[in-house]
């Protein structure tokens, strides 16, 4: 779990950075967080803890695939939001949780680790503010391949 203050020049930054410079996230001092901004929780906390379980650690080795952070894949991320999103000023709490983790082949036969998990954001009372659902793989290296510099 993690602490992640939102901060109304953080949601300034981010909504010019990604072309969403609307009025209500630039000139609000208690603005509403754009729905991609909680991606921004790698900033406070290194998301991931599922990504290194025992669980998909033991998928990994069963398909013969290397549990790379490196080259971890991101194939989705959906946001649901219960209620009104965050805003500046708040405080969101984090917690991550393993959904499950399926073992498919690519086109060219190599192993996939697919893993889905999802990062919970809740506020100071403890209320669910939104979620992240992400799908990430690892993907088995083509034979041959050696390792990265």
């Amino acid at each position: 779990m993690a602490l992640m203050p939102i901060e109304r020049g953080k949601i300034r930054e981010y909504a010019a950075a990604t072309a969403a410079a609307r009025p209500a996230y630039l000139d609000d001092p208690q603005a509403p967080v754009p729905p991609t901004f909680l991606a921004t929780v790698v900033f406070w906390t290194p998301i991931g803890e599922t990504l290194r379980s025992p669980e998909v650690l033991r998928a990994c080795a069963e398909a013969g695939v290397a549990p790379d952070l490196g080259r971890l894949l991101s194939l989705e991320q959906e946001y649901v939001f219960h209620g009104p999103p965050p805003h500046a000023g708040e405080t969101l709490r984090t917690a991550e949780r393993l959904g499950d983790i399926t073992v498919k082949r690519t086109r060219d036969g190599r192993a996939m680790v697919v893993i889905r998990f999802t990062v919970a954001f809740s506020d100071e009372r403890g209320d669910p503010r939104a979620e992240c659902n992400y799908t990430s793989a690892y993907v088995q290296r083509p034979a041959g391949a050696g390792e990265r510099p």
